[in-house]
């Protein structure tokens, strides 16, 4: 179940992408050139106006995950309407083995290894994945807009300088939750999120979050960004998930990726097909 958990989990989030962090250039006494003073409030406005912005977006991806159990790769497709519509197609040595059919209100996932499939809210991948999700957070993690990850929460952000990158840190609350057992009421757990951005195209690099009382990580690192639409793309993602029993990484790359051409998000549910239920 882990090794099957693990492969889902990529195909969701393996588009959350991050990047090598590279420091700033060093002067003749060996410090780093300081990074021109902005206030918060001025990086938030530079990331939501370097935001990616296309209309559709077609993307193949080849996917490489690591366990303790498991070294394998798989490809991964991902067809876009941005606000609209997500749709994310896993292959195994050119089989399909699950699909996805993401909308604003609605979650479609056929599981084709074993004939299931689940058609409702988001509440499946909450329960999966202990992960709150909803369509602007996947879509923002596709598009690696780190403005997204602002507009969500509520809470004072702090701004600083880190190894040449602005760095936005905040705690999320509420955004995962815990089902210790299906009759026990779940428990709502703050996240700590950091952002780096980058100091020239203000494009995300690097996110981390952190659920300090399970000792649980997440990191994806964005590089070789280029360009596509009216901003930047990363071509490469890591991801890394550690709890302090487990160790997942998950590496992407961009095999092609494709702009303002409308493309097909079908999706079947075969009839033989038994319902999951989250």
């Amino acid at each position: 179940m882990l090794i099957r958990r693990i492969y889902i989990l990529a195909v969701v989030i393996s588009a959350v992408i991050a990047s090598s962090c590279k420091g700033g250039k060093k002067t003749a006494d060996g410090s780093k050139d300081r990074l021109p003073n902005f206030k918060t409030a001025e990086l938030i406005d530079s990331l939501h106006a370097h935001d990616i912005v296309c209309d559709w977006m077609s993307i193949k991806y080849d996917v490489e995950i690591k366990t303790k159990k498991v070294d394998d790769s798989f490809k991964l497709y991902v067809r876009l309407k941005q606000d609209s519509v997500i749709w994310i197609s896993a292959t195994y040595y050119a089989v399909e083995i699950g699909r996805f059919l993401f909308t604003p209100d609605s979650v479609k996932y056929i599981d084709r290894r074993n004939n299931k499939f689940y058609a409702g809210g988001y509440e499946y991948i909450t329960e999966t994945f202990m992960l709150e999700a909803d369509f602007n957070t996947l879509q923002a993690l596709i598009l690696a807009n780190g403005s997204s990850f602002i507009d969500h929460t509520d809470d004072k952000l702090r701004g600083s300088e880190e190894d040449g990158y602005y760095k936005l840190s905040f705690l999320r609350k509420g955004q995962m939750k815990r089902a210790i057992k299906k009759e026990e009421l779940k428990k709502p757990l703050d996240l700590a999120v950091s952002l780096w951005v980058g100091p020239k195209d203000f494009r995300i690099n690097k996110a981390n979050i952190v659920d300090f009382s399970e000792g649980r990580s997440l990191t994806a690192s964005y590089s070789d960004f280029q360009s596509y639409c009216n901003s930047n793309y990363p071509n490469k993602i890591s991801f890394v998930a550690e709890s302090p029993n487990e160790q997942a990484t998950v590496n992407t790359s961009v095999i092609k990726l494709t702009t303002g051409k409308k493309v097909s998000v079908s999706f079947t549910i075969p009839e033989k097909y038994e319902p999951l239920v989250p």
